[in-house]
């Protein structure tokens, strides 16, 4: 017996895991003979401001609608002091590297830093009236018009709609009440004035289209939808038109703002780019792609899972 465990020693030794736990345990008696007992992170600091615990009650105040009463606040402030400590706790084991909801929320509070500063001020009045000027595409007042429209139902004619459709025409052109013609549905048989896109939300774009190329007065079609075949009497005009900035300052000044707080970003990244050195490995079939990214990256929607 004694021979067998001789053997086994001996094996043992020459073993190099054995060597690297062997230097390993030296190195922690070593360790905790110079440094004495690991005690954690016991002499960190955690201090709660005064403007911390504001900042608790407002939020408080904001969702209660009252002042948090003395346990509350205790009772509040307490766990933060829970999540702070838990926090550092956290980052000090690595648990947040590589969580995407942490660092994706961590990027968000960074950028917004970023962005509070360039959307502090509200734009004055020339800035507004520049931008309109710059951008007159984007708040210029699109044509609307207003219609009366008769159904002839795909569902309850079938390929009979369109022969009757322009029968009908023909009726109503001579003079016949279009209240009691054609079939009854949940589509509106008139509509005050409105967008090409509003009309497209109701009809289909065919028909919209349909509606806002026509010129001249009386009635016209047949013009088919997804419900049917229609007959269309196009009634008031409004041409489109640029607009005063009056009409539309609450709108160009958020714009503004939201064009700062973009600008404000990409010179943010570009910056943070600059002291990196990044290289992409893309893999199939993404090969062609830049290994390197754009140095100065331009604000654009993200998109959505699906798309």
């Amino acid at each position: 017996m004694a021979s067998g465990m001789t053997g086994f020693l001996k094996r043992a030794a020459r073993e190099p895991l054995v060597h690297f736990l062997a230097i390993g345990a030296a190195l922690f008696v070593l360790n905790g003979l110079i440094n004495g007992p690991d005690e954690g992170p016991t002499g960190e600091t955690v201090t709660i401001s005064e403007g911390r615990v504001n900042q608790i009650a407002e939020s408080f105040v904001l969702l209660a609608g009252r002042v948090p009463t003395r346990e509350e606040i205790e009772s509040l402030v307490d766990d933060f002091v829970s999540e702070e400590v838990g926090y550092r706790e956290a980052v000090a084991m690595g648990i947040d590297a590589d969580d995407t909801i942490v660092r994706r929320r961590m990027r968000q509070k960074l950028e917004f830093l970023i962005e509070d500063g360039a959307a502090s001020d509200p734009p004055t009045q020339a800035e507004m009236q520049a931008w309109l000027d710059q951008h007159p595409e984007q708040y210029h007042l699109p044509e609307r018009r207003a219609f009366r429209q008769v159904l002839l139902s795909a569902d309850k004619r079938g390929a009979g709609a369109t022969r009757d459709a322009e029968a009908i025409l023909a009726s109503l052109r001579a003079g016949a009440d279009p209240a009691k013609l054609g079939d009854t549905s949940m589509l509106p048989a008139a509509v005050s004035v409105i967008t090409q896109q509003g009309v497209t939300g109701l009809f289909g774009p065919d028909f919209a289209i349909a509606v806002f190329a026509h010129e001249g007065e009386g009635w016209f079609g047949p013009v088919a939808s997804p419900y049917g075949q229609h007959l269309i009497s196009v009634g008031a005009i409004e041409k489109g038109r640029p607009v005063a900035l009056s009409e539309v300052a609450d709108r160009v000044s958020t714009d503004i703002i939201e064009a700062r707080r973009n600008e404000a970003r990409d010179a943010f990244h570009a910056r943070m780019r600059q002291r990196y050195h990044i290289r992409i490995e893309w893999p199939d079939p993404w090969k062609d792609l830049p290994a390197t990214p754009d140095p100065a990256p331009k604000t654009r929607p993200i998109p959505e899972v699906g798309e």
